[in-house]
């Protein structure tokens, strides 16, 4: 009989450890308000500590994408998140959440300290698209950079989302041939 008394108070034991212990090394992934220093993980990817968010409504130019401007190739995205950065020094920056993505990523409007509205900056500069049903005025801001031939509208590009999905101007295709 002791036995088995053991074993329901160490089995109890158990239970209360594993629930009851905090989640070290997890970060909470629903707030609704971000604040302090930021970094740029890709130009439209902030991360505060170990919470990230991604801007709502600006798609940027993804770190290691490619443009082509006066039939040159660039490096749009090492552009776009370099112009994140520059924004980023002014802290701190306060992210209002709008939602999350299929990711189940939080998806912000992010503001510096300067009252710069990060995506829409991104949008205005050329280095990322709108995406006006996130966010319906910035469709008027991507118009101005397409007029202005701001940044990417410059030249060529994929749209980023195409981008993430493999697909690229034909001069920067990676032929991949077997010997």
């Amino acid at each position: 009989m002791k036995n088995h008394r053991f074993t329901g108070v160490f089995a109890l034991v158990l239970i209360a450890f594993f629930t009851l212990r905090p989640s070290y090394g997890f970060a909470d992934p629903d707030f609704d308000t971000l604040s302090g220093p930021a970094r740029a993980i890709d130009a439209d990817t902030l991360e505060f500590g170990f919470k990230r968010v991604d801007l709502w409504g600006a798609d940027a130019m993804n770190r290691f994408q490619k443009c082509l401007v006066n039939g040159q190739s660039t490096a749009c995205g090492a552009e776009a998140w370099q112009l994140t950065t520059n924004l980023l020094v002014a802290t701190p920056i306060t992210c209002e959440m709008r939602g999350k993505n299929r990711y189940n990523r939080n998806m912000a409007v992010c503001r510096n300290a300067n009252g710069v509205d990060i995506g829409q900056s991104l949008i205005l500069r050329g280095m990322a698209v709108a995406r006006p049903d996130q966010v319906p005025e910035y469709e008027a801001y991507e118009n101005q950079a397409r007029q202005a031939r701001s940044g990417v509208w410059a030249g060529e590009f994929i749209d980023p989302l195409k981008w993430r999905r493999g697909e690229r101007l034909p001069e920067h295709e990676i032929d991949i041939r077997r010997w």
